[in-house]
């Protein structure tokens, strides 16, 4: 029973991420539909702020407003029965600086991605910090999967550190 909030939260986390998948393939369609883009079209500033406003920005959205909603989960959490706790005092600040922690290693890596991206297109040697870029965010979440096994589910380093705890609700 102690680990039934752990598998929980890994289910609907499992959850949460197929509605993402489902929301990038949609876009990926939209975008493929209505434009002619082909690789090394963008720099990478103008590809990192498009990614960032059509995929970062909605899912942290999504994260942040069902978090911070009544049901205090995404769709994923709802379904199973999980909770974000938070001091009601400082409830918007600690969930927003949740899903910033949680999502920074995603947007990280995505920058990564884009610059490396970009020294292939011109023929150049891809410089380190280019590869450190994107192998830090996986260290990160590493860090933060462990931290969630440890906890057997309750808290993550990214809800330490933003004063939220996840709840298995049983009734």
């Amino acid at each position: 029973m102690k680990a039934r909030l752990l598998i929980n939260r890994i289910l609907a986390w499992t959850i949460d991420f197929g509605i993402i998948v489902l929301y990038a393939l949609l876009l990926f369609a939209v975008v493929t539909m209505f434009f002619d883009v082909k690789e090394g079209d963008l720099n990478p500033y103008l590809g990192q702020l498009i990614g960032f406003a059509t995929m970062t920005l909605p899912v942290f959205t999504y994260s942040f407003l069902t978090e911070r909603s009544k049901w205090k989960g995404t769709i994923g959490k709802k379904i199973l029965n999980i909770k974000v706790l938070t001091d009601e005092e400082n409830k918007t600040k600690s969930i927003l600086l949740r899903n910033v922690l949680k999502y920074l290693p995603w947007e990280l890596a995505h920058i990564g991605v884009h610059w490396i991206f970009y020294y292939e297109s011109v023929g150049r040697e891809i410089p380190i910090w280019t590869c450190a870029i994107v192998i830090i965010p996986q260290v990160i979440v590493l860090i933060y999967f462990v931290s969630i096994i440890l906890s057997k589910g309750h808290s993550s380093v990214y809800d330490r550190i933003s004063g939220t705890r996840l709840h298995l609700v049983t009734s």
